[in-house]
């Protein structure tokens, strides 16, 4: 998951660490547009293992109606 989120081994919780930073104005960096898809994927990838079961196929851009929102074109 550190080398996923691109985050140092020393944070003891790098999902939540980083769920306590989303967004809550704009703009949104290049670098939090990485991060969140990551994240988006991990979430998924939890709550299938939660359930034991498959949910839903993986989404094809984890995140992207957030990032949409944020940097509409």
């Amino acid at each position: 998951m550190y080398r996923r989120l691109r985050m140092p081994e020393t944070i003891e919780d790098p999902l939540s660490f980083l769920l306590n930073q989303l967004p809550t104005n704009k703009p949104v960096s290049s670098h939090s547009r990485i991060r969140w898809s990551s994240i988006c994927l991990i979430l998924h990838e939890l709550a299938q293992l939660q359930h034991n079961k498959l949910i839903l196929p993986t989404p094809p851009n984890p995140g992207q109606r957030l990032l949409d929102w944020l940097l509409p074109s």
